[in-house]
């Protein structure tokens, strides 16, 4: 069937998390396809936004999502610098691993994953959706298709990614009659720098130490250490090389003129496990699970 696609003349785009991976680049595609781009970034001295700076149609923003005065200003600026332009869409991109089983992790680092991939992207959400409804426009939130099951030592990353997954789901409800869709964006793992240390063991044991005598005593570092080795197994086994198949989905949501509720960003044989996962009983799932990670461990 052929897709209609909104022209980019006219329109802007603010997309969080824009110093790496799939921020950075799809700012740079949406910007080559006619759209004034407002790119936020963690850092607006970053590499990747000094990069982004040398691009036509972009204006960098420093915006940590998890700081008001931030969105505040990044709004300011977004109504200063529209002039006859309307913001079409919202891409709620930024987002962080962690890893580490519950037991392990500090209230710090649970609490921090949720600030940035969930309340972050409620903040900008709120914030922008009164230019949005003038446009007729979307909002584009990045979940992940851990947002449809959980893997143990990545337990609070994927509650965050649920949450944000119901925020796409109760938002596009709530829009109804207002002219706004909400859309969710479903990747698997990635090679990106957001990525990069994924499974640290550093990170973990940072986190390990702060725990109470009686929780540290109940681990062994054999132990430790065969959780760690299984969770980085299947990082590198599942991990996708190339990014823009989310970015080329991004697109599609940011551009379509009739847009999916979601758009789904994985290889063929991880979409037809997820779709088993989702249907067996939870006690099935629990044992396939408990299954791969020890034959993960037998092959190390």
């Amino acid at each position: 069937l052929l897709v209609k696609l909104v022209d980019g003349d006219g329109k802007a785009a603010l997309i969080t998390g824009c110093d790496t991976g799939f921020g950075n680049m799809l700012a740079r595609n949406l910007s080559q396809q006619g759209f004034l781009v407002f790119a936020g970034c963690l850092d607006s001295n970053s590499e990747g936004a000094m990069v982004l700076k040398k691009c036509r149609n972009v204006r960098i923003l420093q915006l940590d999502v998890t700081k008001d005065s931030q969105v505040d200003e990044a709004l300011e600026a977004v109504k200063r610098d529209l002039g006859s332009r309307v913001l079409w869409a919202v891409v709620a991109n930024a987002g962080i691993p962690n890893s580490g089983l519950i037991e392990w992790m500090t209230m710090e680092s649970i609490v921090r994953v949720f600030d940035v991939n969930v309340f972050g992207v409620v903040r900008v959400a709120k914030k922008f959706l009164p230019l949005l409804k003038r446009s007729k426009g979307r909002v584009v939130i990045v979940t992940s298709v851990y947002a449809s099951y959980t893997f143990p030592l990545a337990t609070a990353y994927c509650m965050s990614k649920y949450a944000s997954l119901s925020l796409v789901d109760g938002l596009r409800r709530e829009m109804y009659g207002k002219g706004v869709d909400v859309i969710a964006i479903e990747p698997t793992l990635f090679k990106t720098a957001i990525n990069d240390n994924v499974g640290s063991l550093q990170a973990i044991q940072r986190d390990l130490k702060k725990q109470a005598p009686e929780v540290l005593a109940d681990y062994t570092e054999a132990e430790v250490m065969n959780w760690l080795k299984s969770a980085s197994t299947y990082y590198s086994y599942s991990m996708r090389e190339n990014p823009q198949e989310v970015v080329d989905q991004m697109i599609s949501a940011v551009r379509e003129t009739d847009p999916k509720t979601c758009y789904p960003a994985t290889g063929p044989l991880e979409y037809a496990s997820l779709c088993l996962l989702r249907i067996l009983p939870d006690e099935a799932v629990d044992y396939l699970i408990l299954g791969i990670r020890k034959l993960i461990i037998l092959l190390c």
